[in-house]
């Protein structure tokens, strides 16, 4: 069945691979000479209608191939559609993966195949333009050695070279018209104090730029940076107590115990609808794990006090009890709190 499945995929025969799909075939095929996947294979095809099946039918849009490291976004990003870039974008995949090989992002893919509709895409959703390829380029230094190396289709490049210059002067004016998010950077309570009375808005998310506040609320800055008095005035104005920012997967919760900021801590947990549980994507840390991580025990014991979950695994195996017996040790009364609220 997986050979007819590669088959059909190949051949866009999207109603016999809905068909073998819904006979048990495994979404998540890899065609045995290439190790592409079959939402790979489609994707590069160009294929919408195929890859809308498979998507529906589970297939995996994070994974990558094992030979250059790339995803199904990068397959789109070479093969021209935007439908299928769109459906794999938003059905979870990843708009800055990189290629383990070559270091490229799907946008650098997009640029390198004269996408400019793909490219204008990748750049509304957010894709960042600070990075660099496994071999040395810059995003910028790409783009002008691709421009030097083609004869054809340049007027594709220039296109997007538009795009590109557009996203960055919008990244300009969005830090400049964000004065909560500087204001809050600064720990400048009363300016924050004063925008928040004007009705700047709580919750906005700053450009992605390459910097340590990429994508987080003003919220999630000052809980990472200490401003107690500023988380106030945001969780007064409404701030959304769950924010995620999308580098770790981190919430306002996380970010305060892992810098050992108890006060916000204590501020965040009283909030109502709080997750005192949500799992970062990184490495499955709780809140509290991060705070028997760093060794934090006066946020780990308001966190405990407030019913966190003790029973949670993260991904290296270890749950908030092991976590504390590796910090603070056997005896310590933190640790035989956690036992015995484990236990009870």
């Amino acid at each position: 069945m997986s050979a007819e499945l590669i088959k059909a995929v190949r051949g866009r025969q999207t109603a016999v691979v809905e068909r073998l799909l819904a006979s048990g075939a495994n979404p998540d095929t890899r065609e045995e000479s290439s190790g592409l996947t079959a939402l790979m294979i489609a994707s590069g095809q160009a294929d919408p209608a195929t890859v809308r099946v498979l998507i529906a039918a589970g297939a995996d849009v994070l994974t990558t191939d094992p030979r250059a490291g790339a995803t199904a976004l990068h397959k789109a990003c070479q093969g021209g559609s935007l439908d299928v870039v769109r459906q794999l974008v938003e059905a979870g995949a990843f708009v800055d993966a990189i290629a383990t090989t070559t270091g490229h992002t799907a946008l650098m893919d997009a640029l390198w195949y004269k996408f400019p509709d793909i490219a204008e895409y990748l750049l509304a959703q957010g894709t960042s333009l600070n990075i660099y390829t496994h071999y040395g380029f810059s995003l910028e230094q790409h783009f002008q050695y691709e421009l030097n190396v083609n004869t054809f289709g340049k007027d594709k490049l220039l296109e997007a070279e538009q795009h590109l210059n557009a996203r960055r002067s919008a990244d300009e004016a969005a830090i400049a018209r964000q004065e909560l998010m500087a204001a809050t950077s600064e720990g400048d309570t009363e300016r924050v104090r004063k925008l928040l009375d004007e009705g700047a808005e709580v919750d906005e998310r700053y450009p992605n730029v390459g910097g340590f506040n990429d994508s987080h609320t003003p919220l999630l800055v000052a809980s990472r940076d200490g401003h107690t008095e500023i988380v106030r005035l945001l969780l007064a104005a409404g701030a959304d107590v769950n924010a995620v920012e999308p580098t770790f997967g981190a919430v306002p919760l996380h970010k305060a115990v892992y810098n050992g900021h108890a006060d916000i801590t204590a501020d965040l947990v009283r909030q109502d609808g709080i997750d005192l549980n949500w799992v970062g994507a990184t490495n499955g840390y709780t809140p509290l794990h991060d705070s028997l991580w760093h060794g934090y025990e006066d946020c780990s014991r308001i966190l405990v006090e407030a019913g966190a979950d003790l029973t949670h695994v993260a991904h290296d195996g270890k749950s908030p009890l092991d976590l504390a017996v590796e910090v603070f040790g056997e005896g310590h009364a933190l640790t035989e709190l956690i036992r015995a609220r484990s236990a009870g």
